[in-house]
């Protein structure tokens, strides 16, 4: 029954109309053209058949009929695939023939009337026309206003109050939803007034929250956005990620900025696949939903010092989703809205082609500001490209550790499987590499009983600095553990069945923490002489380099400053 359902949905839906809607295509006699969008390509290869009503890539195979196409498009199951284009064509399907009603349905449909409301409240009230011309200046204009249902906030105590209120919505529901509150005399007022309002969407594309901008530049907070609600919640939404869905597939990527402005500037100049945060940093949900629909995000965060820090703390959260990133390479002073506003559409265009690799941007923002002649900028710098760095494929390690070496001089020595600079690397002390690989034992084994000293081991030992690679990816496996488990304690079963790889050595490690789990002999003191330990080959590696860079020298005073900080790693050497 399900087949014949199956194939009277592939029968009945327009294979052109349907592939057309995340394909350009061009027609070629009886049949369509187009570039693939599973893969990138600079040919054509993706051929639609109107006749036998087949997508098909001939270059990566994927493809097939309407049901198969857009689940493979959307990444969904056949099911969901076939319910959606049952729904279009109003053909009866699963549980559309007995629907069961949303228990957000109510919450829905007063958004969008709330929407509605300041949508009106823009253009037909007096203090709307001042906000309507305030986005003119801005230059928007009425398209964007309305792809993006941009509204006003009535500077009235009650307006919106009022209307729901007229439409028998609850005061429970309008106060639940974050739009109303209630004085003390027992008074309902509206929460957002005299401010620009942008909308907030789920994932499915219905109204959820509000962002809301003041017009009044005496206002301390500049944006407030809803609170926290049974529909609302920040950290799992990106603004505009429905309406992004469809155009990442054309676009193979989505822009990701840290203000809603910047998201019309970049929809303004051509990019419809375009997302931003609401003023937090950017979460695992939010990198998974960016996952969803597309491999590659283009970070388009302020030119400041902050939207460049920013920058530098998402990059390893999109890498550990599995997104490939680059970065929009903005000059100091500028956010996407502005270089818009003042550069024009085609700068914006260009710079968009010529973003960077986030490696190179970080290499390249690293060294600013920095003395390559003092020692603690040397130890910054290499702190900074080590975590950047970390996880990173084993040639682009090797890349900028030889670009570190004979651009600036200095040695990263980012231990990983593979790196090749090509000087010969100091040798250390089996002793040492024995009291080093011991310390990080006890370590291990110290987060395995308890969270306890997480925040300090963490903050001190790099996952780049753990030089055995089964090893570093068990710490990996635990510090993540941890991040995915606020204020928990560690659970050894279910921290075994999340990992595994290298079964044996993770029963080892745990057998061994419930051992030690008796002996309490480890403290905060005793702790920083087991860091202390495991530094101790690092610092041994960067004895002999600056030793081996004295003998080098070209003079004197350069000779006498490698000779300083080798005295310096030395007094390390002795606490140990």
């Amino acid at each position: 029954m399900q087949e014949n359902i199956y194939d009277k949905i592939n029968e009945q839906t327009d294979i052109v109309a349907l592939v057309s809607e995340y394909v350009d295509l061009e027609k070629k006699g009886k049949n369509y053209m187009g570039l693939c969008p599973f893969h990138d390509e600079k040919t054509a290869s993706f051929s639609v058949t109107p006749e036998k009503n087949l997508a098909y890539c001939f270059g990566c195979k994927k493809g097939g009929a309407p049901i198969t196409f857009l689940s493979q498009i959307k990444n969904i199951s056949a099911f969901d695939a076939a319910k959606e284009l049952a729904e279009k064509l109003g053909i009866p399907f699963g549980q559309t023939t007995h629907k069961v009603k949303d228990p957000n349905e109510t919450l829905y449909q007063l958004m969008k009337d709330a929407s509605s409301f300041y949508q009106f409240a823009l253009k037909n009230s007096e203090s709307g026309q001042k906000a309507y011309n305030y986005l003119l200046k801005r230059k928007l204009d009425d398209n964007l206003i309305n792809h993006f249902e941009i509204g006003y906030a009535p500077d009235q105590i009650d307006g919106l109050y009022k209307m729901l209120r007229s439409k028998k919505y609850s005061v429970s529901d309008m106060m639940s939803l974050g739009l109303v509150k209630q004085n003390e005399q027992g008074h309902y007022y509206d929460v957002f007034r005299n401010r620009i309002t942008f909308p907030i969407k789920n994932n499915e594309g219905y109204i959820v929250g509000f962002s809301a901008r003041t017009l009044n530049p005496r206002e301390k907070a500049k944006y407030i956005n809803s609170t926290e609600t049974p529909i609302f919640k920040k950290g799992h939404l990106l603004y505009h990620y429905s309406d992004s869905i469809r155009p990442a597939v054309k676009q193979k990527h989505v822009i990701l900025h840290e203000g809603y402005f910047d998201v019309l500037a970049s929809y303004k100049a051509g990019y419809e696949a375009v997302v931003a945060t609401m003023g937090t940093a950017v979460t695992n949900e939010q990198a998974a939903l960016l996952r969803r629909i597309t491999k590659h995000v283009v970070l388009g965060y302020d030119g400041d010092n902050a939207g460049i820090d920013a920058t530098l703390k998402v990059i390893p959260v999109l890498k550990r989703n599995g997104l490939d990133v680059s970065v929009l390479n903005l000059q100091s002073g500028f956010d996407p809205d502005d270089f818009v506003l003042k550069k024009g559409v085609s700068a914006y265009q260009k710079l968009m082609e010529q973003r960077l690799d986030p490696y190179q941007f970080g290499y390249t923002h690293f060294q600013k500001g920095k003395d390559f002649k003092k020692s603690d900028d040397i130890t910054a710098y290499k702190q900074a490209m080590s975590t950047l760095l970390s996880g990173a494929d084993p040639t682009i390690i090797d890349l900028y550790e030889r670009r570190s070496y004979n651009e600036l001089g200095i040695q990263l020595l980012i231990h990983d499987k593979k790196s090749s600079l090509p000087v010969k690397r100091p040798v250390v002390s089996k002793d040492v590499i024995k009291r080093s690989e011991r310390a990080f034992d006890e370590l291990l084994i110290e987060l395995l009983i308890s969270r306890k000293y997480f925040d300090i081991i963490s903050s001190k030992i790099k996952i780049t600095e753990v030089t055995q690679p089964e090893k570093r990816e068990l710490y990996k496996e635990i510090m993540n553990y941890y991040l995915a488990h606020p204020n928990e304690d560690m659970d050894l079963e279910l921290f075994k069945k999340a990992y595994t790889k290298h079964v044996d050595l993770v029963d080892a490690f745990c057998q061994l923490s419930k051992y030690k789990k008796r002996l309490t002999i480890i403290n905060e003191t005793s702790l920083e002489d087991i860091i202390l330990k495991f530094k101790e080959y690092q610092i041994q590696l960067d004895i002999d380099t600056y030793i081996m860079k004295s003998q080098q020298a070209k003079n004197t005073e350069e000779q006498n400053k490698y000779l300083s900080l080798v005295d310096q790693l030395r007094k390390q050497v002795k606490k140990i």
